[in-house]
């Protein structure tokens, strides 16, 4: 090791005990520091997290420590909120100071197969910004795929949240920078295509040339809100594919995994809707069992089990603890959501029957909590479960049938495989040919 390296690495440690020794010195008297895990020296609980399935690892520490856990992070003071209660408290109740958002490490500084009509993600970005992508190969989508994917990797608590850049080896600002620049473009690109079609008068309709011509006509200063609308479509259309894509997949892997949900809820819609027919969004409120396969479903397997970060914004006391200004907070979504006193004791299975009763809290911690909670949460709901009904009216989702028999997934193993899907009747065959699909 070099020997401004060797410096480094003293340096870093001499910050951290100072700042260890500083927080400490800080709790009032009477008070103490939530339990959590025991750290390591200079770098607290970085080595603890596991690189996968890391709510796994928080719910066993929620089990061994209670409502809350504290970790230690270089760089960062991270809690845990594991009791329903308490989560309803302090990110409600007093979620004037509970709502702060995190800046992680680069990337919120600089912004805020062929299936079908490549639905995924031009209808749902370009689309936005009436441009066509005609092939998957189309260098906007290549662009705004690769983008996402790393955007949500960055994202992820054990990838880049709990190391400062000044750290020895964090040499993932290049990467930061260069996903900034990707992003940059993502938004400026599209919406320059959008912009040049507007002044040819051949523009598509779409949400971006609509809030153009409305910002000209009202303000006549259409450039000063460009960035707005940048930010605007940018973030619905990351929200948008992260959070629906991963709600039905996890869809088609539960409904693998408990066949009977399946054949239960077909035989609903058989009768509310009728087999020649599609549901409409009237049916929807009849299909009492359909829906509760749905909020079954986001309670079961929760689309972002750890949570997202919320920060402190002045000090606190919960239940006793000291909570300093600036603690990353985060609500245990895996561990509330599985709460066996709020859910009851097979809170760990999936059984759609818990909310046919009318009683059982809503699952709503999957969308965020307090005023952080997403704010497209009514429509982004509402078109999946539309999405879910309409799959299961039209198609059988099967195990797909190895050399051994049919190949299952495994339970809280969400990995990638095969599964068959196809018309479960002839006329699901006859509407899925007028639909052109």
């Amino acid at each position: 090791m070099s020997l401004s390296a060797v410096a480094s690495t003293g340096f870093a440690g001499v910050v951290l005990y100072v700042v260890f020794r500083w927080w400490n010195s800080r709790i009032p008297r009477g008070l103490k520091r939530p339990p959590g895990p025991p750290g390591h020296f200079l770098i607290g609980n970085l080595l603890d997290i596991p690189k996968s399935k890391e709510w796994l690892t928080f719910d066993r520490w929620a089990n061994q420590y209670g409502d809350l856990f504290y970790l230690s992070m270089p760089g960062a003071s991270i809690l845990f909120i594991n009791s329903y209660e308490l989560a309803k408290e302090l990110f409600d109740k007093r979620g004037s100071i509970y709502s702060d958002r995190y800046q992680s490490t680069g990337v919120v500084k600089t912004s805020l197969s062929n299936t079908g009509r490549l639905s995924n993600t031009s209808s749902l970005y370009f689309g936005s910004h009436g441009i066509q992508a005609t092939s998957e190969k189309d260098p906007l989508l290549v662009l705004s795929e690769t983008t996402l994917k790393q955007v949500i990797e960055a994202g992820i608590p054990e990838t880049y949240l709990y190391i400062p850049s000044w750290f020895p080896g964090a040499n993932f600002k290049t990467e930061l920078n260069q996903l900034g620049k990707q992003l940059l473009e993502m938004q400026t690109r599209p919406i320059e295509i959008a912009k040049n079609s507007l002044k040819k008068g051949n523009a598509r309709p779409s949400t971006v040339s609509a809030l153009i011509e409305q910002f000209e006509n009202d303000l006549g200063r259409p450039n000063d809100y460009e960035d707005i609308i940048k930010h605007v479509t940018a973030v619905a259309y990351i929200a948008a594919i992260d959070t629906t894509n991963g709600l039905l997949l996890h869809f088609f892997y539960t409904i693998l995994l408990h066949p009977g949900v399946q054949k239960r809820a077909q035989e609903e819609l058989d009768d509310v809707v009728g087999p020649d027919a599609l549901p409409s969004l009237e049916d929807l409120k009849r299909l009492k069992y359909a829906r509760a396969v749905f909020e079954e479903l986001l309670r079961w397997n929760a689309v972002v089990p750890s949570g997202l970060p919320h920060v402190l914004n002045v000090d606190d006391v919960v239940n006793g603890y000291f909570i300093p200004k600036g603690t990353v907070v985060f609500g245990n979504t895996w561990t509330l959501l599985r709460s066996k006193s709020v859910y009851g004791p097979d809170a760990d299975q999936f059984n759609p029957d818990r909310f046919l009763g009318g009683h059982m809290p809503y699952p709503d911690f999957a969308f965020g909590y307090g005023r952080r909670a997403c704010p497209g949460r009514h429509f982004g709901e509402n078109a999946v479960f539309f999405a879910i009904v309409n799959i299961l009216h039209l198609f059988d989702i099967l195990p797909f049938e190895g050399e051994n028999g049919p190949e299952l997934p495994t339970e809280n193993d969400f990995e990638s495989g095969l599964a068959l899907i196809i018309p479960r009747s002839a006329s699901a065959v006859r509407t899925l040919e007028e639909l052109d699909i």
